[in-house]
């Protein structure tokens, strides 16, 4: 049972498709098939009127089948191309009517029309074809369908009027003998003139489109013209059998009318856009219509003198009427062009505008991003703190024309927020506690948009609109930074305006926000560093590092400005038995005092640093021998005096060793004055320990290692 289901739904659907008259082929072997039955009827049948009655019924199928193939080409158009198939089906019908009446006189033996007029009305096919002449082919140019049939009408009834005078009205006062001869020129001039007219409209098209149709119609037109020709010869010469097989010949413009019909496919809509109309297109299609009411005027005497005045008159009236409809139609298009225009205009005006306002827009966005960007990379390349609040006054009134803003920083404690840069009017308290600010207790951007609305930063001071933004970097929160507008109406004065330019400010602080916060906080890193770099951990006192770099350039300094730079090196006595009696958490703590008592026994521009170990070094600038070796037995004094504590007991006096050395007074070498100051101190350990000894070149001693003798005992010390 599947088996005969899958087979049978392809047979359907196939002879559906036949059905449908869509297969050239198909429709071919059908026409072929009509003619051989017409031939065969002839041979079997003769030409009697047995056999010509079967050939004219069978002509008579073939014009159906002809119908049927220009109704799909109808069916398959669209906007005047099907109003060109529809005139091409009416053709098909006008050709039908009088091969229908010649197939019932024949058949059944009478004679409803004469012979002059269903030729006459054979000629009425040409009628159709003049009025399809006339649609208009150019669809660049925008055509209303009401006018496009409006025009029609009025080629409509000059046509009607023309082959009334020229078919019907000589047809009452012909005798038959001369009746046969004017169908016959009547018939022969109007396919000549109709073949003429295609060929000439043809010259005239210009789209692919309409190029197409126009051919198809002169194609149809010529084999018409053919068959005419053929058979008004036959007439003419009263070849009565010839005449019967002519029914084979008149066959062919049928089959030729269902051919063109259904091998016809639509072109594609052009893309280009419309042509600019000219005057000289409207000049001609009003010559045309004024020529049709002229053609009305010659024609319409005889026409009074055949039918009367009234259907003259209305003639007349319609054709008026279609004019005038015509007119006011067109008219109303171009009103309507006119108004969509202007409207078009003012859309496009109030487009340009808009578009302005977002060019205006963005210049501002970028000017702004590049304030920020240029703020940043300046941010980025200050070497200190001090630096970064001097730029940022100056930046950010370009940023914020109009406002007051401040940076506060936490306090060490964050107990406290401390106001370090300010512009404009001072727009906060500078001192303030956290829980004051909405930005640091939230973690992030408090915007107010002005008034005594709530919540708003109690250390805000005015009405305007503010907004207040936490500094963080690195996940810490240090401060705030504060933008407040000068004008506390502004945001009242253009609600949408101002809204939107309030909402930029808050996103612009933001971001210049984030830059002073990374800035400040790479400043505190890279000074952590810098410290950690050049400075001791346990007594705070700069590193051998930085005292070699010190000292380096002090030397070249002061030997351009010839003045003196003196040199200590310290040593505590006895210091790893010390560790070994107290423990090395009092060696710690004594350390760390004994860079205390430096601090307090130099001046401001000496340095203090930590050479290694228990050793100690000074730098004394501009301080000559005699003043430094002063110096030294005044630290060596105040170290007597000290005694560690550790668990509240007094331990042993630290004592300490010192060499003094100086520039240029020991030696003017820059590499030798630490040498110097060494060998010095290596003299005051060989002397007892406790003392200063001052280094002169006559005194230095050859460089060896130096070591240090047992340490007396704890009682023999003290009383030394």
């Amino acid at each position: 049972m599947a088996t005969a289901i899958t087979f049978a739904l392809p047979r359907t659907s196939r002879l559906r498709e036949f059905a449908k008259l869509r297969q050239p082929w198909f429709v071919g072997l059908l026409f072929a098939a009509l003619m051989a039955a017409q031939a065969l009827g002839f041979l079997v049948l003769g030409t009697g009127r047995a056999g010509r009655g079967l050939a004219e019924s069978i002509l008579v199928l073939a014009s159906f089948l002809a119908l049927a193939c220009a109704r799909n080409a109808f069916r398959r158009a669209q906007g005047i191309t099907a109003l060109f198939w529809f005139l091409f089906a009416v053709v098909q019908v006008v050709l039908l009517v009088p091969t229908a009446f010649q197939t019932y006189d024949t058949l059944f033996d009478q004679a409803i029309l004469s012979d002059s007029t269903w030729r006459l009305l054979y000629c009425l096919y040409g009628a159709p074809i003049l009025m399809m002449l006339f649609l208009p082919g150019d669809h660049r140019r925008a055509r209303v369908k009401f006018e496009i049939f409006l025009d029609l009408f009025q080629v409509a009834i000059v046509v009607g009027l023309i082959y009334s005078t020229f078919f019907f009205f000589p047809a009452q006062r012909m005798l038959p003998a001369d009746a046969l001869l004017h169908n016959i020129s009547i018939s022969d001039a109007q396919s000549l003139l109709l073949l003429i007219a295609a060929l000439v409209r043809l010259q005239l098209a210009r789209l692919a489109n309409t190029r197409s149709l126009l051919f198809r119609l002169g194609l149809f037109l010529l084999v018409c013209a053919i068959a005419t020709c053929l058979g008004d010869w036959i007439d003419l010469h009263q070849y009565v059998s010839a005449a019967a097989w002519f029914n084979l010949g008149w066959a062919v413009p049928t089959v030729a009318a269902g051919l063109i019909a259904l091998t016809w496919k639509p072109f594609p809509e052009p893309q280009s856009t419309p042509e600019p109309a000219n005057f000289l297109s409207f000049l001609v299609t009003n010559l045309v219509l004024v020529g049709l009411l002229c053609s009305i005027n010659l024609m319409m005497g005889r026409w009074k003198q055949e039918y009367g005045e009234a259907l003259a008159d209305m003639a007349i009236a319609a054709s008026l009427v279609a004019f005038t409809l015509r007119l006011a139609l067109t008219q109303f298009h171009q009103q309507q062009e006119i108004a969509g225009r202007k409207a078009a205009q003012k859309q496009l005006t109030a487009s340009h505008e808009q578009i302005g306002h977002l060019l205006d827009n963005a210049r501002r966005q970028t000017a702004e991003i590049t304030q920020i960007s240029e703020l940043g990379s300046l941010l980025q390349a200050c070497a200190s703190r001090e630096e970064v609040f001097r730029l940022i006054p100056e930046r950010l009134r370009r940023l914020f024309p109009g406002a007051s803003g401040s940076v506060s920083l936490l306090s060490a404690s964050r107990n406290r927020v401390d106001s370090v840069v300010e512009w404009g009017i001072c727009p906060t308290d500078r001192i303030f506690s956290p829980e004051q600010c909405w930005a640091l207790r939230r973690g992030r951007a408090h915007a107010h948009p002005g008034g005594r609305s709530a919540p708003r930063c109690s250390h805000m001071l005015g009405e305007g609109p503010s907004v207040c933004i936490p500094l963080i970097a690195n996940g810490d929160t240090f401060g705030t930074l504060a933008i407040q507008n000068d004008d506390p109406l502004f945001p009242i004065s253009d609600p949408d305006d101002g809204s939107d330019v309030f909402a930029r400010r808050v996103q612009l602080a933001g971001t210049a926000a984030e830059h002073i916060a990374v800035a400040v906080a790479n400043l505190n890193l890279r000074e952590s560093l810098r410290v950690q770099a050049v400075r001791d951990p346990l007594t705070g006192l700069y590193n051998r590092r930085y005292m070699q770099e010190f000292l380096d350039r002090e030397l070249h300094s002061a030997r351009r400005k010839h003045r003196p730079v003196a040199v200590m090196m310290l040593d505590l006595d006895y210091f790893k038995r010390y560790n070994d009696d107290f423990g090395h958490s009092a060696g710690d703590q004594a350390l760390a005092a004994v860079g205390e008592t430096l601090l307090r026994c130099v001046r401001a521009e000496d340095v203090v640093c930590r050479y290694g170990g228990e050793e100690f070094a000074l730098i004394l600038p501009e301080c000559s021998l005699r003043q430094a070796t002063v110096r030294a037995e005044e630290i060596c004094r105040r170290f007597r005096e000290y005694r560690a504590q550790l668990n509240h007991q007094a331990n042993r006096a630290l004592t300490v060793s010192i060499g003094v050395a100086a520039f240029d007074e020991t030696t003017d070498r820059v590499d030798l004055l630490l040498k110097f100051a060494g060998d010095a101190l290596h003299q005051a350990k060989r002397a007892g320990r406790n003392g200063v000894v001052a280094a002169s070149p006559a005194i230095v001693l050859p460089e060896s290692d130096f070591n240090e003798p047992d340490p007396p005992s704890v009682a023999s010390t003290e009383t030394t």
